[in-house]
């Protein structure tokens, strides 16, 4: 006799709107609404759940909102910008000196909540030049006084985090990539 299932894979991994009811959880967009107000269709794409992550309402709204408010002014000085953003679990050190990833999950469909957010900018300038600014986030209140310099890091730092790379495939279209990495500022 062969095992029956009362939900389909994909029901069983589908986030819906109340998994955020009652969670003290923003929906964070990874894709920002605000970012695609010039078209109505796009701004509403936004809102579907597979953009959406939990959320703290403090780094949401404060610090993060202030990154995306950033990358959005960009635009207005360089030829093309590009953004991927996405959630990270990363691992801390706990009391017994070894390194674990703990991460809450919210609702009976057990979302995960990230321990940390990035988003790495890709900046085509004018004149050719590549400039690669990488911002990693951790998941907490962050005081929006704080400036956004202080979470750059090296890209190879999300890259081995979210296992993506992004460097090379640059490389791949340009010799002229700079770096933007904390204490050197452009």
């Amino acid at each position: 006799m062969s095992p029956t299932c009362s939900a389909t894979a994909d029901e069983y991994h589908w986030a819906t709107n109340t998994d955020y009811r009652g969670s003290s959880f923003d929906w964070g967009h990874l894709a920002a609404a605000a970012t695609h107000r010039g078209s109505q269709k796009a701004m509403q794409d936004t809102f579907y759940l597979s953009n959406v992550v939990p959320q703290n309402p403090h780094l949401n709204q404060k610090a993060w909102n202030n990154l995306e408010k950033y990358c959005r002014s960009l635009t207005k000085y360089i030829k093309n910008v590009y953004v991927c953003t996405g959630p990270l679990f990363l691992p801390r050190m706990e009391a017994d000196g070894k390194m674990y990833i703990k991460y809450q999950v919210i609702s009976k469909n057990h979302g995960a909540v990230p321990t940390h957010f990035f988003k790495v900018l890709i900046l085509e300038k004018l004149n050719g030049e590549i400039e690669l600014r990488s911002y990693l986030m951790p998941h907490s209140p962050v005081e929006e006084t704080i400036p956004l310099e202080r979470f750059l890091v090296p890209i190879e730092r999300i890259e081995r985090a979210a296992g993506l790379l992004f460097v090379p495939n640059i490389l791949k279209r340009t010799n002229r990539l700079q770096a933007i990495t904390p204490g050197r500022n452009s």
